[in-house]
């Protein structure tokens, strides 16, 4: 990935923010970063990364055949190789790498940006829909920064904040992780005023074991909050009312229920509109937003309406601004996106699942299907959710069996969703590729011979299952009039 920073940085800045040694000199100031050598040039920092399979410094020849003359790195190439190859170079030189990122954003958040807002969204599964839905609400009142994409890594997150401009009020930051520690680095780099735990899920059991753990490395959240900071977070869940009790004894705990009259903020009055869902939102002070529409169908995005509406409100938002922000959204892609050809309607919500994401989208079908038509739903495989990962499947496979019609699957997990649903008495399930890759114009074309005007057909999987490219093809086939003459 590549930022562009706001402000031009020196080498010495950027060393002493990071904690390295300098080592070489450099007058040029460097006014971006990247971790790719494809996108190194005159004035990049080029970051090498220790990964996996690359390790970013077999590459730190060609960033600078490519212009770049400053690097972040853990090791610096040995005399005489230095000059010969990088005779004008300087070099950050620190223990970690990916360690150093955080450092670096904290030191241009503290240089650059001390009146900043800046509010962390992280939990197991909405984040990225909370963060869009924050940061429209914040940009109808005043300039707000909210990058496009998943930059919520140890390593994109920190990238992400020296590219906030100087004139901005405020910024929402996605925060994600597969370890702890990681949300404690990300909240220390960006000194929170305002955090948003979004839920506690089923995703991470596979490194992290238990729910528990769960919560207590997204309660990390709170390790950087700036004093008197504000968390909101699902007051339905115990494990999140309990664990922030006793992690800060300054930050204001924000509970957000729609079920809890006694929380901070309340969801009442809910009701489908023709081109969403109305809701009221009661605050913290008693009055109430009433009248509050988001462009989008589905109760489970109402809690992530209700958080960035409350940002809003904790932020100076009027009503009217919350309002219009909210009725600016837009789903990001992949995410929860309509799309209707041939009379069937599909929700395409390919970028990730787990448990608790898939029922919330199983919710959805009766508000988007027509009188008379089916619901249906095409489901993968759900990744990292450790030991118990068949039972889950299964699990799922059983609410499947509840609230649908027609099921599909594909993968291996994903047939442990289709045992379910039989097993729970779905007859009409058909697991497709229960081993290797599916194809997906075989699997599109095999959906299609079952599909009929008005129906309404779910597809979700974890990213790794590459749905939407099943999703493309099926819409295709639609647009093309290939619908089947039987039902399945």
């Amino acid at each position: 990935m590549k930022t562009d920073f706001s402000v031009p940085l020196s080498p010495d800045s950027l060393a002493a923010w990071s904690g390295g040694r300098l080592i070489g000199a450099s007058d040029a100031p460097v006014c971006a970063a990247c971790t790719d050598s494809r996108e190194a040039g005159a004035g990049v920092l080029f970051c090498a990364i220790r990964g996996e399979r690359v390790d970013g410094h077999d590459y730190m020849a060609s960033a600078y055949a490519a212009g770049s003359r400053c690097f972040l790195c853990e090791r610096h190439p040995a005399e005489p190789e230095a000059q010969a190859t990088f005779p004008d170079a300087c070099f950050i030189c620190v223990p970690d790498t990916v360690a150093a990122l955080p450092a670096l954003a904290a030191g241009f958040r503290a240089a650059h940006l001390p009146a900043l807002r800046v509010i962390a969204v992280t939990g197991s599964v909405g984040k990225t829909t909370t963060k869009t839905l924050c940061a429209a609400v914040l940009r109808a009142a005043f300039p707000t920064f909210c990058r496009e994409g998943n930059f919520n890594s140890v390593i994109g997150m920190p990238l992400c904040v020296p590219g906030i401009g100087t004139d901005v009020r405020a910024a929402v930051l996605e925060m994600g992780m597969s370890a702890r520690g990681e949300i404690s680095a990300l909240s220390r780099a960006a000194c929170p005023d305002i955090a948003v735990i979004t839920n506690i899920g089923s995703s991470h059991l596979e490194s992290l074991g238990t729910r528990e753990n769960i919560a207590r490395a997204k309660l990390e959240v709170l390790d950087g909050m700036r004093p008197g900071g504000q968390l909101l977070f699902d007051g339905d869940e115990p494990l999140l009312r309990a664990g922030a009790a006793h992690v800060r004894q300054d930050i204001t705990l924000r509970p957000v229920s729609l079920t809890d009259k006694a929380a901070d903020f309340f969801v009442s009055g809910i009701r489908a509109a023709a081109d969403g869902t109305v809701f009221d939102l009661r605050l913290p002070d008693g009055s109430v937003w009433r009248d509050l529409r988001i462009p989008a169908p589905g109760r489970h995005l109402l809690l992530d309406a209700a958080y960035a509406a409350g940002v809003g409100y904790l932020s100076g938002v009027s009503r009217e601004e919350a309002a219009r922000g909210l009725a600016d959204y837009r789903p990001a892609a992949m995410r929860q996106t309509l799309r209707r050809a041939g009379g069937v309607t599909v929700l395409e919500d390919c970028y990730n699942a787990a448990p608790e994401s898939v029922q919330a989208a199983l919710d959805t079908l009766p508000l988007l299907t027509q009188s008379g038509g089916r619901r249906m739903a095409l489901l993968g495989d759900m990744k990292e959710l450790g030991t118990d990962t068949v039972a889950l499947h299964r699990a799922v496979g059983a609410v499947c069996a509840g609230q649908l019609d027609c099921l599909w699957t594909v993968g291996a997990l994903g047939a442990e969703i289709a045992a379910g649903a039989r097993d729970a008495g779905m007859s009409r399930v058909q697991a497709l590729y229960p081993a290797g890759e599916p194809d997906a114009e075989a699997v599109a074309a095999e959906i299609l011979t079952g599909l009929a005007p008005g129906d309404t057909l779910l597809i979700k999987a974890s990213r790794a299952m590459h749905l939407e490219t099943v999703a493309e093809a099926l819409l295709r086939g639609l647009m093309q009039g290939n619908l089947g003459k039987t039902h399945f």
